[in-house]
C-alpha cells in the first residue's frame, strides 16, 4: 500500500484561508440591515386578511421605541421573496423621507423584503411598542 502526501504549500493555505474569510464576510453583510431613524408610523391590525380598524398613529414615545428597536436589531435579517398575510402592519416614515412597511407576526417581522426571526422576548417587546393586544 502506497500513501502519497502532497507537500504542504503555505501559499495554498493562505489563499484558502483568505477565500474563506472573504466568503464569511459576504455572508455577514447579507445578515445586516440598516434602518434610518423613524420619524412617524401607524399600525393596522389585520385578521383573516382584513383590517380590523383604521390605522392608528403611533405616539412619539412609541415611535422612538420602534426606532431604537430597529437600530439595535440590525443583525439577523435575511432577504425574503415570499409575501405574508398581514398581521400587524406598520407603515413607517423615516427621517430621510423613505417609507417602509413592516409586518409583525408572532415570531417573525418582515420589513419590506427582509425578514428576521424573533425571540419570545423580542416579540413581546415589539408587540408592546406598537400597542398590539
Amino acid at each position: 500500500m502506497t500513501i502519497c502526501i502532497a507537500p504542504r504549500s503555505d501559499h495554498m493555505n493562505s489563499s484558502c484561508r483568505s477565500l474563506a474569510i472573504a466568503f464569511l464576510c459576504l455572508l455577514l453583510v447579507g445578515c445586516y440591515k440598516a434602518f434610518p431613524p423613524v420619524k412617524s408610523a401607524n399600525v393596522t391590525h389585520w385578521q383573516d386578511g382584513k383590517p380590523q380598524a383604521t390605522a392608528q398613529q403611533l405616539a412619539p414615545e412609541q415611535v422612538k421605541k420602534l426606532s431604537d428597536w430597529l437600530q439595535s436589531h440590525r443583525w439577523g435579517w435575511h432577504p425574503v421573496m415570499a409575501t405574508y398575510r398581514p398581521s400587524r402592519l406598520v407603515w413607517i416614515n423615516h427621517a430621510d423621507d423613505t417609507k417602509t412597511s413592516a409586518n409583525l407576526m408572532k415570531m417573525v417581522i418582515t420589513v419590506d423584503q427582509h425578514q428576521r426571526s424573533l425571540s419570545e422576548t423580542e416579540s413581546q417587546e415589539l408587540h408592546s411598542i406598537i400597542g398590539a393586544r
